[in-house]
């Protein structure tokens, strides 16, 4: 297939190398032109493209199969030009990187049917436009961890936890690009998933442990009562697509 990458990020470049190890044509984007022959002396086919952007051949991006987008900008006004323009192409099907912050903070277990919604969070607005296209997926993928993203780092320089005692709801980098290739894989469109590792043991217990794997100090907690949260329910992904999570329990994750 062809499929287009918008982003160049964490997750996008190692899924883009998966994609291209599959055999797939692929092509990612970059906001900044020095970055493309980094990408390029990886291999990888690189457009220097803005959210927004008009294209002299906008064809080049939006003539796909899939078009990925895992970007992290909340421009709404520049999603809706992306989302005027697709019409005008061949983009047969679309993926948005949505994050499961569109859910509330309040003590409950929340999956994709929940109305318990941020709707004044950009990010939702953004789901809505993209579900104007005629077969566009949304995966909302809770907190990203693996290489890079070490969890055990996030406390190293003396930053406090806080909500010790709330659950975790995290992801690992290896599951987000097999949740991703599954939906692609099972022609899973017109359809919102959840994606979090099964387990969610309370903060202090996951971040302490992260850090001695890390090789940092203990994190120092700001108080020991919960005060809000949630916890995410991935259960749909494992229904419909038949996923299996490589690390379905956040305790034994390997970054």
């Amino acid at each position: 297939m062809k499929i287009t990458l918008l982003g160049s990020g964490w997750l996008a470049q190692p899924l883009a190398m998966q994609f291209q190890a599959d055999g797939h044509q692929l092509i990612l984007t970059t906001t900044h032109q020095d970055k493309t022959s980094t990408l390029e002396a990886k291999g990888l086919k690189a457009f220097q493209y803005e959210l927004g952007d008009q294209l002299s051949d906008p064809a080049m991006l939006f003539d796909t199969d899939v078009l990925i987008i895992a970007i992290t900008s909340k421009d709404t006004e520049n999603f809706d030009v992306l989302m005027d323009q697709l019409p005008d192409y061949k983009c047969k099907h679309l993926i948005y990187i949505s994050s499961t912050s569109v859910y509330k903070n309040n003590q409950q277990d929340h999956n994709e049917n929940s109305q318990q919604l941020n709707q004044d969070n950009p990010i939702w607005r953004i789901e809505q436009l993209i579900q104007t296209h005629p077969s566009a997926s949304i995966i909302r993928f809770a907190g990203l961890v693996g290489p890079g993203r070490h969890p055990g780092g996030f406390f190293a320089q003396g930053r406090t936890l806080k909500n010790p005692t709330a659950p975790v709801n995290l992801i690992h980098l290896d599951d987000c690009i097999g949740i991703i290739k599954a939906v692609i894989e099972k022609q899973a469109w017109n359809q919102t998933f959840n994606a979090c590792a099964s387990t969610h043991p309370e903060k202090i217990k996951f971040y302490q442990q992260a850090a001695r794997q890390y090789g940092a100090k203990e994190p120092v907690t700001e108080d020991t009562e919960s005060g809000s949260y949630k916890t995410i329910n991935s259960e749909k992904v494992k229904a419909v697509l038949g996923y299996d999570f490589i690390y379905a329990d956040v305790m034994t994750m390997h970054f």
